[in-house]
């Protein structure tokens, strides 16, 4: 069997078995009614308020319920199933480690795509119900979750060929939070609202690391403090930041380092002793 059909099939079968387990069907199944709460209470309002009441539920559940997923399923990807046997059995197959790793990974980027995919088709539903019809903006915000929730997923993972579980979860989590702040704080840089020894290191630091992708909605909920605590206003030194959406550069940029953190996790699986 060639790596890239290896790939393929462990996906699949990583992916089945995924999204049948109860914690995975439990989370999603809380961020879909919290999202029709959401609508219910969007009823009681007009205009843009009800748009920003549907709006400002469905991200809160994508930005914690893709939290809760992404860092799950990327800090299970190497550590229990190594220790265990499961990861010792597909390689015994005739699979090189490499190829499983991988394989185990995109079984897990296909469970978060998943998940988002009902959020965002409910949402959608629930947009047409209050009379918004399919919310294009809503759909572009769910995508860029996803990319984000990405890079909590590839980070766990690949954490999670040297740590445990909950460690290789809680660093994701801190990644996750950093690279948001990094995309805050060099709006900040450029609207000049930090010190001038600050501004070097932020745009630095920008232009290396993974960035938080930002969506239009997301960006004009945030400029008006109505994303509620999922994406509240940007406050420096007294100073409304008024954050860019992403462009596609960064889309990609992002993405890459996403692909780079995967082919990271696959080549340290190498290193690590199977039971």
């Amino acid at each position: 069997m060639s790596p890239l059909a290896a790939i393929a099939v462990i996906g699949s079968a990583e992916f089945r078995a995924l999204v049948r387990r109860r914690w995975f069907f439990i989370t999603v199944a809380v961020g879909l009614v919290l999202i029709v709460a959401g609508t219910i209470f969007a009823f009681g309002d007009d205009g843009q308020l009800r748009s920003d009441a549907l709006r400002s539920w469905t991200l809160a559940v994508e930005v914690i319920g893709g939290l809760v997923i992404a860092a799950s399923l990327g800090s299970s990807a190497g550590n229990r199933d190594a220790d265990g046997g499961w990861l010792g059995i597909q390689v015994a197959s005739g699979v090189g480690r490499s190829p499983v790793m991988l394989g185990r990974i995109v079984g897990r980027t296909l469970a978060l795509v998943a998940a988002f995919a009902a959020w965002i088709i409910v949402a959608a539903i629930c947009s047409l119900i209050v009379g918004n019809g399919i919310d294009g903006p809503l759909v572009v915000t769910g995508l860029a979750g996803i990319e984000n929730m990405l890079v909590v997923l590839t980070v766990a993972a690949l954490c999670s060929v040297a740590i445990g579980p909950i460690a290789a979860g809680v660093t994701a989590g801190i990644v996750y939070i950093f690279v948001q702040a990094l995309v805050n704080l060099a709006s900040a840089a450029e609207a000049n609202v930090i010190g001038t020894s600050w501004t070097g290191l932020m745009r630095t630091l920008y232009f290396i690391f993974p960035r938080g992708i930002v969506s239009p909605m997301v960006a004009d909920l945030q400029a008006r403090d109505v994303a509620g605590l999922a994406a509240p206003r940007v406050v420096v030194n007294g100073n409304i930041v008024f954050i860019q959406p992403s462009s596609w550069g960064s889309v990609i940029f992002t993405l890459g380092w996403c692909v780079l953190l995967a082919f990271a996790a696959a080549g340290a699986i190498r290193k690590r002793a199977l039971s």
